[in-house]
């Protein structure tokens, strides 16, 4: 004779996604009343069991099985006992996961980012915030999710090298995210970060190696615009406008120049706005810095009269990885940079797009030009000039240092 199972397919169903939370767990109806029984058989562990405030009825099954849940995110990391984690969850502690809707707040703010306040363009979601939250929403919606905003946190940078420029900037967007949920999803107080950023971007180990492009020197940059073949001209004067005048690689598609009202006499102009969690840099004129060559030759190149008859013709800017990516594509083929590459490698230091706008700034610097000046030239806050641009090199250290002594030694004379 076949088996006759008097259970129904809600009570199987229920069960099975509960055994899925955790080794021993189950649940079955309280033998001394009609609630739902939650029950723990860990090996080597002591039976646990507790009533949940729940009947064990197909209307009140899909309720336990969210408390089951909760108990379960409680439990995930030790910290509580079973009848512990039963009264936080019955006191709809802050810290449960299973009523917050963490989807349709991602959802609500992709659009908050996107249309509101400091708008984003959507490629920078797809690339700065949806591959990172995505990662926390998987985490938040799992079997076991994290209980706090560090842990969360923590999960989701963890492959990426401590210090990291990804890091930091991983940790920017769940800040934002949780920041977001507390003020206009009303999720509980608990899920705003209370730790240090710092804490969880941590810091660079010992023998880290920096990725970060180096200045160059002027005749270096000379050096590789007289090696580059001359049907590479279109390169070469791309290298020439963000050498001039410490130009972004995007910025090369925002460039113009305007006429003086007062003085009729031609300007650089450039309208790119950088758009960052510190807020949009605005439209500004730019001055340029004539490089010099090491024989004290000033480099007239004559960019701003070329640009206003049109005879600069500059490559394509709009394929993968935008206008940095197309250059660097263009450039590490060619000899000029690779050997250019090679140089800057043996003194320990990196060759990139950048190393251009670092120079402009190393050459200001050298010419005495105040740091605020240089920023507002380069599109960036003060602060952020000097905590990340470049301001001397090996070399105009060393001339600063000689020219100091030769005017103390001709002041003794």
């Amino acid at each position: 004779m076949p088996v006759i199972s008097n259970k129904k397919d809600w009570e199987t169903t229920t069960r099975k996604q509960v055994r899925k939370l955790g080794k021993g767990w189950t649940i079955r109806k309280a033998s001394k009343s009609d609630k739902i029984s939650l029950v723990i058989r860990e090996p080597n562990k002591p039976f646990q069991e507790i009533v949940l405030p729940f009947k064990w009825s197909e209307d009140q099954i899909g309720k336990g099985y969210a408390r089951v849940r909760n108990i379960r995110a409680l439990m995930v990391d030790g910290e509580h006992t079973l009848k512990q984690a039963a009264k936080l969850a019955e006191s709809d502690a802050p810290k449960l996961v299973e009523k917050l809707n963490w989807d349709e707040a991602k959802d609500n703010f992709k659009i908050y980012k996107i249309k509101f306040g400091n708008a984003i363009k959507e490629t920078q979601w797809d690339k700065k915030y949806e591959p990172v939250l995505t990662d926390a929403i998987k985490l938040l919606t799992s079997n076991r999710p994290p209980t706090d905003p560090a842990k969360l946190i923590d999960k989701c940078i963890i492959k990426h090298d401590a210090g990291s420029r990804s890091r930091e900037i991983k940790v920017g967007v769940l800040w934002q995210f949780l920041e977001y949920c507390f003020q206009r999803e009303n999720f509980p107080a608990s899920w705003l970060p209370k730790t240090d950023r710092k804490t969880h971007i941590g810091r660079k180990p010992a023998d880290w190696e920096s990725r970060s492009k180096d200045a160059v020197t002027d005749q270096e940059i000379i050096n590789l615009i007289n090696n580059l073949p001359d049907q590479d001209k279109n390169i070469i004067d791309a290298i020439k406008l963000i050498a001039l005048l410490g130009l972004r690689p995007i910025e090369l598609k925002h460039l113009s120049v305007r006429i003086d009202k007062e003085t009729n006499e031609p300007y650089w102009w450039c309208t790119y706005q950088k758009k960052s969690s510190k807020g949009t840099t605005e439209p500004r004129e730019i001055d340029p810095l004539e490089l010099v060559d090491s024989e004290g030759n000033i480099q007239k190149w004559n960019m701003l009269n070329r640009w206003q008859l049109k005879d600069i013709q500059l490559p394509n800017l709009d394929g993968v990885g935008g206008a940095a990516g197309c250059l660097r594509d263009l450039l590490r083929s060619r000899t000029a940079w690779k050997s250019l590459d090679e140089i800057v490698k043996d003194r320990g230091e990196n060759l990139g797009l950048y190393s251009l706008r670092h120079s402009y700034s190393v050459r200001g610097t050298a010419r005495n030009i105040d740091s605020g000046s240089l920023a507002e030239s380069m599109g960036h806050e003060h602060r952020t000039h000097e905590e990340a641009y470049q301001k001397s090199s090996k070399a105009t250290r060393r001339a600063a240092f000689k020219k100091a002594q030769n005017q103390l030694e001709r002041s003794v004379a």
